[in-house]
């Protein structure tokens, strides 16, 4: 009799078990239901794409690159794409997918292109919630290896356009360019080789004009990052602050849909 108690009773608890897993597991899935489903009402509003000094700034950008397109907050991921350089498909996808994973959500301010697409440039906006060193350094290095200029400018104190245009489109002086070509001649067998030379000629006046245009940049970085490295230790005593080693890649990215940059209610002017 005593066995058939304890059986009953072992029964009991394992069948009490298991009806609170299959609970809990019913729970879960409810939660998981209410997590997706589409709301009856939005609780969203719209918001301006721009504060009032990209505006500005969009409309200086529009100005200097006039016969260009001038894109908004345009994901880098939309104009860059992996280059497969592995036999291994398995491969291809793991780097794809580590690519995805750190670019996923990094954007420039704008995105300069061409009217059939192609982008030569991105400009971010410098002022109250500046760009982090890091989401530069990434963007300089990722950008420049596609090939594309990248600059930052302040709303206040824009650079001139025709720095703007040598840096993303390494426009030489038409007087240069006359020049070169009565050098050459006329002859058509120096055409291939005037060809080269303007392209060397373009490259070479882009990257020294984007290098100038940097400059300031930096040296403001710099003087930012010394600032932030003096300041107070955890015992209270002033000091040195260790610099940041951490992964240039390991970068938090703001979300201006979580954060939003701009609480402007009003309509642009």
């Amino acid at each position: 009799m005593n066995l058939i108690s304890w059986l009953m009773a072992l029964l009991g608890i394992a069948v009490g078990a298991i009806g609170g897993v299959l609970l809990y597991a019913r729970w879960l899935r409810q939660k998981d239901s209410e997590k997706l489903r589409i709301p009856h009402k939005w609780p969203l509003a719209v918001r301006g794409m721009v504060t009032n000094d990209e505006h500005e700034v969009w409309k200086w950008l529009r100005n200097t690159f006039h016969d260009h397109a001038v894109m908004v907050k345009l994901p880098v991921l939309r104009f860059t794409i992996p280059v497969e350089k592995d036999k291994d498909k398995e491969k291809n996808k793991e780097k794809n997918a580590r690519l995805l994973e750190l670019l996923n959500g990094v954007y420039t301010t704008f995105t300069i292109c061409t009217l059939d697409g192609k982008v030569v440039g991105c400009v971010d906006l410098r002022g109250k919630r500046d760009v982090s060193r890091a989401s530069r350094q990434l963007k300089e290095t990722l950008l420049s290896d596609c090939g594309i200029a990248y600059t930052t400018v302040k709303a206040s104190r824009p650079p001139t356009a025709s720095a703007m245009r040598a840096a993303f489109l390494g426009e030489i002086p038409e007087e240069l360019a006359q020049e070169a070509e009565e050098t050459r001649g006329g002859d058509s067998s120096f055409h291939a080789d005037l060809e080269s030379f303007t392209k060397q000629r373009v490259k070479a006046a882009k990257d020294a004009a984007l290098k100038e245009l940097n400059k300031e940049t930096q040296q403001e970085a710099a003087q930012a990052a010394a600032t932030r490295d003096i300041g107070f230790t955890s015992d209270g005593g002033s000091g040195l602050r260790g610099s940041d080693n951490s992964d240039r890649f390991a970068v938090q990215w703001e979300d201006s849909f979580i954060q939003p940059a701009d609480t402007r209610p009003a309509r642009l002017e």
